[in-house]
């Protein structure tokens, strides 16, 4: 996509046909027709102004690029579990145009509601410019769900003042971590090293590749089994035991939401944590500094058997879907485009002029409010801003994910296998757990094992060769 200097914050195309949209299959608007389009999204509420504001924002300048008007309208959800709230509220037949979803999609894909975005995004030059490798290879598996952003990896952070007293040395390898957590468990006895939240799906980012654990499907004796029962897991829980029974591993992370997680660094009852690249880092960092006046320090992934942080490209896990009963989903479409563009990123990613950011001539000039703004649509990592969005943990953070990220050949699992899959997901975590805290002697990972296949394992591990060879 061309990068443009933008010299304010809506810059006007001088053509719309740079959106491709699907096929063209709705009757042409007139120029005096307003469209609405309903929108539902998390942590996105219609009583919230800067939401209201920034919405505003994206209808003018939707119509200058484009000569369309349209009418953003945000759909409320109601109080409880977003996920739990909007499905019940789609299967009572109240279905807006524009659904963001962050778990039960497929669900409602299975019931005919979503668009297959496939042709959309072929036929799209923008989205075929911002989307990355992986987000392609999630659509190709599952064309429901489109969400433009980083890889949702999750990087290691440390204080910055107990990392250098420890020495200060980027650890490279599994040994080279241990050292250093060793090190500031000794200096800081009070505090635990590293937490979780609820399991060690965090943390693992740092060390899966290093023992071995390169794909959600690996290779043992010319099969592909999954990475769980492998060998590479064992040794890798055998490792998280040893950090759980030194203090090193927060002893309470099976406990740890997201919220306590990050109370627990900012009040130094831990010394690091594993969030996700970008602007989480940074909000990490600049809330260290107002609670303990130090920032932190972004660790690599581990070296080993590998290196990096493994992306699945099964499907994505959240994003934005069109469903089948709205009436304009070509128009749909186009607006996701627009967003994706250089002036849709604009808006998206420096907020409300005035609020979040200032105009000093051709310079944007970030306000002390900036912390507070997200995207709410897109985050094209490829975008040129005007005025760098990140800090330095932050970018360094990106930089760690576009140098290790690793594709992973992953894949949905099919609808007749599900609940199986659920019910073996649900047999490791119990194992997991047992065998870090130390319940459980490390010997028993063969008895999980055992089990696993027992209890359906043989039969996805079936699937997934039919799927892999």
């Amino acid at each position: 996509m061309k990068r443009i200097l933008l010299s304010s914050l809506i810059l006007i195309l001088s053509v719309s046909s740079i959106f491709a949209g699907g096929a063209q299959d709705e009757a042409p608007m007139q120029s005096d027709d307003v469209t609405t389009i309903r929108i539902v999204g998390k942590d996105f509420s219609p009583s919230d102004e800067v939401n209201l504001q920034h919405l505003r924002n994206i209808e003018a300048g939707f119509e200058k690029a484009t000569g369309e008007k349209i009418k953003l309208e945000l759909v409320s959800v109601p109080e409880g579990a977003y996920g739990e709230k909007l499905n019940l509220m789609i299967m009572a037949g109240d279905i807006p145009d524009l659904i963001y979803f962050q778990g039960g999609d497929e669900v409602i894909a299975n019931q005919g509601l979503l668009v297959d975005l496939t042709d959309y995004v072929k036929n799209s030059a923008v989205m075929q410019d911002v989307l990355m490798d992986f987000n392609k290879e999630r659509l190709a598996n599952y064309p429901y769900l489109l969400w433009i952003a980083p890889p949702r990896a999750r990087t290691a952070v440390i204080r910055e003042d107990w990392f250098n007293e420890a020495g200060g040395k980027m650890p490279v390898t599994v040994d080279d971590y241990y050292a250093l957590f060793s090190t500031i468990k000794k200096n800081h006895p009070e505090a635990a090293v590293v937490t979780d939240t609820g399991n060690t799906g965090r943390m693992d980012f740092t060390f899966n590749q290093a023992f071995g654990i390169t794909a959600t499907w690996v290779k043992e004796n010319g099969k592909y089994v999954y990475s769980k029962v492998s060998q590479a897991e064992k040794d890798k829980l055998a490792f998280y035991q040893k950090l759980y029974a030194e203090g090193i591993l927060d002893n309470e992370y099976i406990t740890t939401k997201w919220d306590t997680m990050e109370d627990k660094l900012y009040t130094g009852k831990v010394a690091g944590a594993f969030g996700t690249a970008g602007i989480v880092l940074d909000i990490y960092s600049d809330k260290m500094n107002e609670n303990q006046g130090v920032g932190l320090v972004v660790l690599p992934p581990a070296d080993g058997v590998g290196r990096g942080y493994s992306v699945s490209s099964a499907k994505e896990t959240r994003g934005w879907a069109i469903s089948t009963t709205s009436e304009h989903s070509d128009l749909v479409f186009e607006l996701l485009e627009f967003l994706a563009t250089d002036e849709g990123q604009f808006m998206e990613r420096y907020g409300i002029e005035g609020i979040h950011y200032n105009m000093e001539g051709d310079k944007v000039v970030l306000t002390d409010k900036k912390g507070d703004w997200w995207p709410r649509f897109h985050e094209v990592m490829s975008w040129d801003a005007p005025t760098p969005l990140l800090g330095p943990a932050g970018m360094k953070g990106w930089e760690y994910i576009l140098d290790y990220a690793v594709s992973d050949p992953d894949f949905p699992i099919p609808e007749e296998l599900s609940p199986t899959w659920d019910a073996l997901g649900n047999l490791y975590k119990e194992y997991s757990f047992k065998i870090i805290s130390g319940e459980y002697s490390i010997d028993k990972f063969d008895d999980f094992v055992a089990e696993w296949y027992k209890l359906g394992g043989d039969k996805v591990t079936e699937y997934a060769n039919s799927v892999l060879n």
